[in-house]
């Protein structure tokens, strides 16, 4: 009985043994293949990242008379921010040229003609300034092209006869130059045509009418024989003021009547008359 719990013993410790010889072999095959397998798997813990941000240096206007941004250089590992700074505008330096001032424009002088008569009133001297807006027309009165036309231009002229039948007859010559902004001045020459001719001077022998206005002249002497053929000798002249604006056309009367009172080619005269409308379109 004794020796079977002897025998017992022994194998239990025997079987202990074995166990633990076999566990310290596990144990070290396991380390070793651990150590020999270069295609085992690692992972690591990342580190955090660390952000370094880099000072905008400040920017500094350059020493030019344009007060311009100097240039800044950023590592090329960053991105140069947009600078926002206002430029500062230095002092010229020493020495350098300063700008003067722009002189004023003077005043435009107003053209005249031989006599001194202005030839544009001021109205109608407007100065034109390179680039600047056109002057506005409200609350003004409006300056029509046709105003500006100089004094003493001509707007027309013309001739009126007579038809007596015989080789004594008179002609009208009139003209019409500008004169003012709203008013020309219409003149009217009367001729005698004739051959042979013999009057005395007599006054208020020739009358014209023009636009309402009336005026009564003399008429002078004249001797001709009419060896030298037919000619036009001037009886007598005279200039009448007619309103005439801007833009507009008229149709203004002209009648002259001479008080001959003789025979001629054997056909009593006793006036001979010539006239007409004369055209005027300013």
């Amino acid at each position: 009985m004794k020796n079977n719990r002897t025998t017992a013993l022994l194998m239990l410790l025997v079987f202990l043994l074995v166990v633990a010889v076999v566990i310290i072999f596990l144990t070290g095959l396991d380390r070793s293949s651990s150590r020999d397998n270069p295609y085992e798997t690692v992972t690591s813990t990342a580190e955090p990242t660390i952000t370094v941000e880099t000072p905008v240096p400040e920017t500094s206007a350059a020493p030019t008379a344009v007060p311009t941004a100097a240039p800044v250089y950023y590592p090329s590992s960053t991105t140069a921010p947009v600078s926002t700074a206002a430029p500062v505008s230095t002092a010229a330096p020493s020495g350098a040229a300063v700008p003067s001032a722009t002189p004023a424009p003077t005043p435009t002088p107003i053209p005249t003609d031989s006599s001194g008569a202005p030839l544009f009133t001021a109205q109608e001297l407007i100065p034109v300034v390179p680039g600047a807006a056109a002057p506005s027309s409200e609350g003004s009165e409006s300056v029509d092209p046709a105003s500006t036309i100089p004094v003493g231009t001509s707007i027309g002229s013309g001739t009126f006869r007579s038809d007596t039948g015989t080789g004594l007859n008179i002609h009208a010559d009139w003209s019409a130059v500008i004169s003012g902004p709203n008013s020309v001045d219409v003149t009217v020459k009367v001729y005698a045509d004739c051959y042979s001719l013999y009057t005395t001077a007599t006054p208020e022998a020739l009358s014209i009418a023009l636009d309402g206005q009336y005026v009564s002249l003399a008429s002078p002497a004249i001797e001709r024989d009419g060896t030298a053929g037919a000619a036009s000798v001037e009886i007598n002249s005279r200039t009448f003021p007619v309103t005439l604006v801007s833009g507009e056309f008229r149709e203004i009367p002209l009648d002259v009547v001479w008080l001959y009172r003789g025979t001629y080619s054997g056909v009593d005269l006793d006036t001979i008359e010539c006239g007409g409308n004369l055209i005027l379109n300013r």
